[in-house]
């Protein structure tokens, strides 16, 4: 084989692979609870998904962008566009927040001007782009998404659909995520696009083992290092030493449904000061909502893929 039809053949297996990745956007609350941090590890460590923006929201999101900035650089992923979302919900005023988690951050951790645009843009930019729709991945309050979907309507054309990680369809919990931004979700689930909901019902049980945590402790790399320290504060703030992965499910349900037990429905966002989501069956719906989950299945995939690659680990 010459070297022309080396590289040939090498420049149709990456365009094969790239193809087969599923694109998606991830928002997140990044630093307002361990798991943000733990999915987006989940998600930059799964081949199966290509992660074309990384975008926070709500409250201290110059803290919570500097924190998405540092982990794309201990995870040599800087090529992945990130912008500052919504300090604030739609309709309720922004709240005082604090984070142990930022205490990672260092006086040169400084996100530049390009993470400085707003993530509504930067989520039309990256859909309207893509050459094939892309999936968004929300695990924190829908405003960044509600807003880029009333901005640009074209964009509807262009997502295959949107997961996300806020709710409780088996109870009537009210769940943070949606709570904090009622009518945000309200838009998201009444925009006609496909929606697959996780909630509160089935995340609630999946908490990392003992030996997960220590098996991280075990290993002699920097993104091993920085999840536990990233742990550590979060237990100084929580007093919990196994995280639950309330996050990284919806992660999983982008490429590994089999996962979950979905069942179609429809959801009804009580406007109101509880933000309750109201589920109710009803076959054809474009919206699933997760009743069900193989934790044990889950809790191996996401250790094999968050501990890959890492030094010291077999």
């Amino acid at each position: 084989m010459t070297w022309k039809r080396l590289a040939l053949f090498v420049l149709i297996c990456l365009t094969a692979s790239s193809q087969t990745r599923i694109p998606i956007i991830l928002d997140t609350d990044i630093g307002d609870s361990i798991d943000d941090a733990l999915a987006l590890a989940f998600a930059l460590n799964s081949p199966e998904l290509d992660v074309r923006a990384v975008t926070t929201v709500i409250d201290d999101v110059e803290s919570k962008t500097r924190l998405a900035w540092k982990m794309l650089g201990i995870y040599n992923r800087r090529d992945i566009a990130l912008a500052m979302g919504a300090p604030e919900p739609l309709l309720d005023p922004p709240m005082a927040t604090s984070s142990k988690e930022f205490e990672v951050l260092i006086r040169n951790d400084v996100i530049p001007d390009a993470a400085r645009r707003r993530a509504a843009n930067l989520i039309i930019d990256t859909a309207l782009q893509s050459r094939g729709k892309i999936t968004i991945v929300a695990i924190g309050p829908l405003t960044n998404i509600a807003l880029a979907l009333k901005m640009d309507p074209r964009i509807r054309n262009t997502i295959e659909r949107i997961v996300i990680m806020g709710g409780a369809y088996l109870s009537t919990e009210a769940e943070y995520n949606i709570k904090r931004d009622r009518a945000a979700a309200e838009i998201v689930f009444q925009s006609g696009l496909p929606v697959t909901a996780v909630g509160l019902d089935v995340t609630s049980p999946l908490k990392l083992r003992e030996q997960d945590v220590d098996r991280l402790r075990l290993s002699n790399d920097p993104t091993g290092n920085f999840l536990i320290r990233l742990i550590e504060l979060a237990e100084e703030q929580t007093h919990d030493a196994t995280p639950t992965l309330y996050d990284p499910l919806a992660i999983a349900a982008v490429f590994r449904p089999d996962l979950l037990g979905l069942q179609p429905g429809t959801v009804d966002v009580s406007l109101s000061g509880t933000g309750q989501t109201r589920f109710t069956p009803a076959p054809g719906s474009k919206t699933q909502a997760a009743v069900n989950v193989n934790a044990a299945a889950f809790l191996d995939l996401f250790m094999e893929r968050i501990t890959r690659g890492l030094g010291g680990l077999r």
